[in-house]
């Protein structure tokens, strides 16, 4: 009966002295795979947007990373009306409507 009324044994685990528990912390970049993943487009494409200047990247050696920060600014840039269809305008243009030259 004891036995069954008895706490469970611990096993206490060792941890490295120079490691700190992990914590799950948010990614600062990516790379062009894991890019690639985020936004459910190809290698090619991602390599594409950088060349235009869509995406911004960094090279870190040989290593080319993409700051997590403009893969949301990439995203919202690209973001969509839900109705309509169209693209979302700039906040300065949904509230005057479209742009027009003065006459002269």
């Amino acid at each position: 009966m004891d036995a069954i009324m008895s706490k469970p044994k611990v096993t206490a685990v060792a941890h490295e002295p120079h490691r700190a528990p992990t914590t799950l912390s948010p990614r600062l970049a990516y790379g062009i795979d894991d890019a690639a993943d985020a936004l459910d487009l190809s290698r090619s494409r991602i390599y594409e947007l950088i060349a235009a200047g869509e995406i911004a990247a960094c090279k870190v050696g040989k290593r080319t990373i993409i700051p997590a920060a403009e893969l949301t600014a990439f995203l919202e840039r690209h973001r969509v009306e839900r109705l309509s269809g169209r693209k979302a305008a700039p906040d300065a243009q949904r509230q005057g409507g479209p742009v027009q030259k003065p006459r002269r």
